[in-house]
């Protein structure tokens, strides 16, 4: 295939493209990794690690720092409320923890941003991280940071410590270690305005019983039970100042003072450099980008391959290379609506490319068999020494010693296939016969699926089904019809249910005797591969055009069609390329002027793509026969001229192109 063809091919089916493309995008977002996998792949190239240390007042005995103890604030760190805040002002998600499998079932039940079952991420190149670490996403940008609470009991200290990129590494680590501060904070409010509720809660019923035992003395007129009343409420009196002067020592200091604080917080400067991590830089969007160009490439090399396995004609040197016989003509595409599917373009539109295209076709056919190695001369009866037997002792130059072969009478036109363009070629090849002035005769010998009687525009009867095998002439005459192209006459086919060995019988038949009634007869086939009628035809004609459908004739049925067109020893003249697509300024007028083997493009001045690109490769040059030279005169002698010698009969050679 030549470069040009591939680009027709992809303007034909480029949707196999764009489905690739899609089918490749689509499975690269299924089979995307998950968030983390992306955030390890495309975080920097070096780690760090960040420390925010925390450390609580040695002289402290009530502070929360204290009262928690230091494993209590690790686990508080990485569980629970702190994680959730600190997530929350970073927009970070959590993405499992990396812990041990001792310590993995007594924290399973814990709860926060990161209960449930834990998931142990294997990173062989990720450098030793603290116990009981976690692991977040920070979104924007995607960052992937680890982060640890480690505690140090002997000196008071908390390390709040953060593993990932430069930048991000040291604001996670300040950020964890602000949200714990926060939490304890929080924590000594909580504990403060319980506090305070309950010595409210207190002081108002002590007021109330208060109340009550005023009351009480005031009604009272029992100077002992008087003095008892008073007594109690003396008591309660006392408690009631104690209460106050509680509630207002408690609001008044607020909540317990924090004893943990930070020591030393983490910067770029304090970081630690650990790795260099390895693995692919590819976020999901580029992912999916490389899954939709993989497709893309698949579905062009799948085209590619479809293209080569398939092996359909599309040019002249693959039809050549197949048929191992020249190409004779092109037709070239016509587009053409379902209106004007019957119509004879060369009889109805003489001016058209189509009608050229068949012209041409005409010039080649005939230039190709007066050359044609199987169209020997005639011996004739005015032979040199005036005996007219043709043994081959008289000259051998055709019909009344002209020097030229037998003229055309009788052709056969078939495919490989069916749909390749025959009947439609037939018709036009008639009416560019028939604008020369000789007359045609069309013979429809596809009883099996005729189409002649609606090119041509008439009935269905008459037909060759009118006939016997002794056809003559005067027989034919009857069933032949005039038609609205001028100088061409049709016999219709057979009907579609005749014995197929009589029709192909009387077809012959027909072709025989209607070489007395026209000039040039030309046969319509089935194809050569699904019927035996072309093959057993084509063994009472003259000559035989096999035709090829560009991109649409496998290269396969041209081959098998030459092989038993040269088996039967039939005359073949050569192949017509039906559908070729030529550039923008062709001329598509094919190929015509033969002499001998030689043959050339009618636009001598259209380069090739390939010619341009490549103007050191030489072209293939076209054998050609050499140029008949002028006969010396005779001069007058009355001794006689010797005789030529007999040309033998034999069979031609299997790789003769003509054959």
């Amino acid at each position: 295939m030549r470069p040009l063809d591939y680009l027709r091919v992809l303007r034909r089916r480029w949707w196999i493209l764009v489905v690739g493309a899609l089918i490749g995008t689509l499975v690269a977002f299924v089979t995307r990794p998950s968030d983390l996998s992306v955030a390890i792949a495309t975080q920097p190239k070096y780690q760090f690690r960040a420390t925010h240390l925390l450390v609580t007042s040695p002289d402290s005995t009530s502070g929360l720092g204290k009262r928690f103890g230091y494993d209590r604030l690790a686990l508080m760190t990485l569980r629970g409320r702190v994680p959730a805040a600190a997530m929350k002002e970073l927009d970070a998600v959590p993405l499992g923890s990396v812990v041990d499998k001792s310590t993995s079932d007594s924290e399973s039940g814990s709860e926060g941003a990161n209960s449930g079952p834990k998931r142990r991420q294997a990173r062989p190149d990720d450098p030793a991280v603290p116990k009981g670490a976690i692991t977040i996403i920070v979104k924007n940008p995607v960052r992937y940071v680890s982060i640890a609470a480690v505690p140090d009991p002997a000196t008071g200290a908390l390390g709040v410590i953060a593993t990932g990129d430069k930048k991000t590494a040291p604001i996670v680590a300040n950020t964890f270690a602000k949200a714990l501060l926060d939490e304890l904070q929080r924590i000594a409010k909580v504990d403060l305005d319980k506090k305070v509720g309950a010595l409210t809660t207190d002081l108002s019923d002590l007021n109330t019983r208060a109340f009550t035992l005023d009351t009480q003395i005031n009604a009272t007129l029992d100077p002992v039970v008087r003095n008892g009343l008073v007594q109690r409420r003396t008591t309660l009196q006392a408690d009631i100042d104690e209460v106050s002067s509680e509630l207002v020592s408690t609001q008044r200091t607020g909540p317990v003072p924090l004893d943990l604080g930070t020591f030393d917080a983490a910067t770029e400067e304090g970081e630690t450099f650990l790795r260099i991590a390895g693995g692919s830089a590819l976020s999901g969007g580029q992912r999916q980008l490389v899954g939709g160009a993989i497709g893309f490439f698949l579905a062009l090399a799948l085209l590619v391959a479809m293209e080569l396995l398939g092996a359909r004609i599309r040019d002249v040197a693959g039809t050549e290379g197949a048929a191992r016989m020249p190409v004779i003509a092109e037709i070239p595409v016509v587009k053409m609506n379902r209106a004007d599917r019957f119509v004879v373009a060369t009889s109805a539109d003489p001016a058209s490319l189509t009608a050229e295209a068949y012209r041409s076709f005409r010039t080649s056919l005939l230039a190709m068999w007066q050359r044609h190695p199987r169209n020997v001369a005639l011996p004739t009866a005015a032979n040199g020494n005036g005996n007219g037997n043709g043994n081959g002792n008289g000259s051998s130059h055709g019909r009344g010693g002209t020097g030229r072969g037998r003229p055309l009478r009788t052709l056969l036109v078939t495919s490989p296939g069916p749909a390749e363009g025959k009947s439609i070629s037939v018709v036009n090849l008639a009416a560019a016969f028939a604008e020369t002035g000789v007359s045609v005769i069309v013979i429809d010998a596809d009883f099996r699926r005729p189409t002649q009687t609606r090119y041509l525009d008439r009935p269905r009867n008459p037909n060759l089904g009118d006939l016997d095998l002794t056809c003559t002439p005067e027989d034919l005459e009857a069933v032949l019809q005039d038609t609205d192209v001028p100088g061409v006459r049709l016999a219709a086919s057979a009907p579609t249910k005749s014995d197929p060995g009589h029709a192909i019988a009387v077809a012959k038949a027909a072709a025989g005797a209607a070489e007395h009634l026209a000039d040039i007869v030309i046969v319509d086939s089935p194809p050569i591969l699904l019927a035996n009628d072309a093959a057993d035809i084509a063994l009472g004609v003259d000559a035989t055009v096999l035709l090829a459908r560009s991109g649409w004739t496998r290269r396969s049925g041209i081959v098998a069609s030459a092989d038993l067109l040269r088996r039967l020893e039939a005359t073949v003249i050569g192949v017509v390329i039906v559908g070729a697509e030529h550039g923008a300024r062709a001329g598509y007028y094919g190929y015509y002027g033969y002499y001998g083997y030689g043959y050339g493009y009618a636009h001598p001045g259209e380069v090739s793509i390939m010619k341009k690109l490549i103007p050191w490769k030489g072209s293939r040059k076209p054998r050609s026969a050499a140029p008949a030279l002028p006969r010396p005169p005779v001069a007058p002698s009355s001794a006689p001229a010797p005789a030529a010698p007999p040309r033998p009969e034999t069979p031609p050679d299997i790789d003769d192109p003509w054959v």
